[in-house]
């Protein structure tokens, strides 16, 4: 596994913090999930 080191926005890591509490995983695995679906989906659309 590798580290990525990004910033984003305060009002983003609020919703994100928000939305991984509300289903009951890490940050982490939010955001995981997240950027595999979008690499998922970037191969459906060309």
């Amino acid at each position: 596994m590798v580290n990525i080191n990004i910033e984003v926005p305060d009002e983003v890591h609020k919703k994100i913090k928000i939305l991984s509490a509300m289903q009951g995983i890490p940050i982490k695995e939010l955001i995981v999930k997240a950027l595999e679906e979008s690499v998922k989906n970037e191969g459906k659309s060309k």
